[in-house]
């Protein structure tokens, strides 16, 4: 599952890995418009999973990179205390989102003069009971529609420790442990609880952090210089053929045939809450199939350059962003049905102004700030959301 090393490219730098990551944002702008004509055409309409699930296992991957390495060589405070930090910083950065979201909607419902855009995204509940609201979007316990993944990720990042702890013990103790807890999660549905609602987390931290730690795994073994699976006739066709019948599933909407199975809901359904045994290997399975791309594909060589990668590489910022613009699409497109032209230029400027976001933080990293006189621009690195170096580390081992 771990990326094969390209022969053009060193084995401890793999461009790819920013670059899925820069398409799973880009397609998650796009869904985050309902309505427009291109969101019928994300990968969520052809398979099981969809750009969540392959953005928190690359979430993983890169994290043995910035976080895994020095923990696992004996930083463990420092490596902790990095983690819980990044943590907060993506607690206040969804607290921003939040109230942006809030000032758009409400802004939109004044514009347009239809109360009926309060009904969207939980905002029902903020009208209903402002301040038992306000209280839910303190302890994250009511989160907003489209803006409620930085929050499991946060908690993930609460959880790293113990699980690079675990990791000290051996990979497979870590995977084990892992893949036990998001069992017990199911079964016993373990979750964060909600407020004022009753329920709990949409994406539930219990069960996500088996998704995040198998990239994790991966990644420890791209570390190490192995592959966790590799490159098999039999297992690519088998992955060709779980997901060839993932798409007729989604194209022809067959999803009642696999929840007739007589099993239960997590080995046979679609909940997105669990990551449900199928939603789980379909992301595994098209994460194996591009990793092992043919000898000739474009797609086994990415460059610094391309901009999926500038997105990949400036992970937070560009999500904030799009969030953000993808909040006033809502509202341009709210009550309208998909249009060719308008949708083409809505997503184009969209994502337009988080690649030209991306590229402008590139620059900003090589020349912004000043370098005493012969002093090389760094090069472009590929780490987590909003990750610095790791501890101890040159420019170059700094990518996942």
């Amino acid at each position: 599952m771990t990326p094969a090393p390209s022969p053009a490219q060193p084995a401890g730098r793999d461009h790819r890995v920013d670059f899925w990551r820069g398409i799973a944002l880009a397609m998650i702008f796009v869904n985050h418009v309902p309505g427009n004509l291109w969101e019928n055409y994300t990968s969520r309409n052809f398979g099981f999973s969809d750009s969540a699930e392959l953005f928190v296992f690359l979430a993983g991957f890169a994290s043995a990179f910035a976080y895994a390495r020095p923990f696992l060589a004996g930083d463990r405070l420092r490596v902790t205390v990095k983690a819980w930090r990044r943590a907060g910083v993506l607690y206040l950065v969804h607290a921003t989102l939040t109230l942006a979201a809030i000032a758009i909607l409400c802004w939109g419902a004044l514009v347009l003069g239809n109360g009926s855009l309060l009904e969207t995204i939980g905002m029902r509940q903020f009208i209903e009971q402002p301040l038992e609201a306000m209280v839910g979007f303190a302890i994250l316990g009511h989160q907003l529609g489209y803006v409620n993944i930085l929050p499991m990720y946060s908690a993930i990042l609460l959880m790293l420790p113990a699980i690079l702890a675990l990791a000290r013990l051996g990979k497979g103790v870590m995977l084990a442990a892992s893949g036990t807890l998001w069992l017990l999660a199911y079964a016993f549905g373990l979750n964060i609880p909600a407020y004022p609602l009753p329920g709990g987390w949409f994406f539930d931290p219990f069960s996500w952090q088996f998704l995040f730690t198998i990239g994790l795994y991966c990644g420890l073994c791209r570390l190490e210089g192995v592959s966790p699976l590799p490159h098999r006739r039999w297992i690519m066709a088998l992955a060709l053929a779980f997901c060839f019948a993932a798409f007729l599933t989604a194209r022809y909407e067959l999803f009642d045939r696999w929840t007739a199975i007589p099993l239960p809901t997590l080995l046979v359904g679609f909940d997105k809450t669990y990551v449900s045994v199928p939603r789980l290997l379909h992301v595994l399975a098209l994460v194996y199939i591009f990793a092992h791309p043919a000898r000739r594909s474009p797609l086994r060589q990415i460059s610094a350059g391309n901009v999926f990668t500038m997105m990949g590489r400036h992970s937070l910022p560009v999500f904030a962003t799009g969030t953000v613009l993808s909040l006033l699409g809502q509202v341009v497109k709210f009550g309208e049905g998909p249009n060719l032209v308008f949708d083409t230029l809505l997503v184009a400027v969209g994502i337009g102004l988080q690649v030209a976001l991306a590229a402008w933080l590139d620059w900003w990293r090589q020349n912004g700030k000043r370098r005493p006189k012969g002093t090389p621009a760094p090069a472009p690195a590929s780490l987590p959301v909003g990750e610095r170096a790791p501890y101890g580390t040159q420019a170059a081992p700094r990518q996942a």
